[in-house]
């Protein structure tokens, strides 16, 4: 069995770690269901077995299985872990399960950690965001530039238009010349 564990806990990059609290089947189902719509694959293993198949890296982990009562169910890698940590959340405030943490992208994380996990957005809004972010001055300064040649090109037909036309200009008569100042002789 330990090796088993061993084998689905190598395999997954990601794994958070939750203690079930008594709870009948159809809850437990319903709990099932939730998790295997947001890809999360569950695995129930007993505590002392679990401690036995951590591998080095997620050694730390063990404490997480330390002092437990009952079963531990362990969700497997999703590349949305914050979307699979939004509905343990959602799981823990109906009192069904307890969080105890977690192992994401090479961090281990505590309750806090899976209940900040919970909070951010994820990978693709995160990169939308950036986007905005790093396009919003770019897209300033487009602006501000394009605004400088609109202007100048403003003026200059507000300028024409206060000019009459060209073909009321040559039909008009030419002024008379001045009269000429007499002459003195003398």
């Amino acid at each position: 069995m330990v090796d088993e564990v061993k084998r689905d806990l190598d395999g997954a990059s990601n794994l958070l770690v939750i203690g079930i609290l008594p709870m009948d089947a159809a809850a437990t189902l319903d709990l099932r269901n939730q998790l295997r719509a947001k890809g999360a694959r569950l695995r129930v293993i007993h505590n002392r077995i679990s401690a036995h198949a951590l591998d080095e890296a997620r050694r730390p982990l063990g404490e997480l299985f330390d002092h437990t009562t009952g079963l531990t169910l362990v969700p497997g890698e999703e590349p949305d872990m914050g979307s699979i940590a939004r509905t343990l959340v959602e799981i823990a405030r109906k009192k069904r399960i307890e969080i105890r943490g977690g192992f994401v992208e090479g961090q281990v994380l505590d309750k806090g950690g899976v209940e900040l996990l919970a909070t951010t957005p994820d990978k693709k809004t995160l990169r939308g965001m950036l986007c905005g972010a790093l396009l919003g001055p770019a897209r300033g300064i487009a602006a501000a530039l394009a605004a400088v040649p609109a202007g100048l090109a403003r003026c200059l037909n507000a300028r024409i238009e206060k000019l009459p036309p060209e073909g009321d200009a040559a039909a008009a008569p030419a002024p008379a010349p001045a009269p000429a100042a007499p002459e003195n002789t003398q």
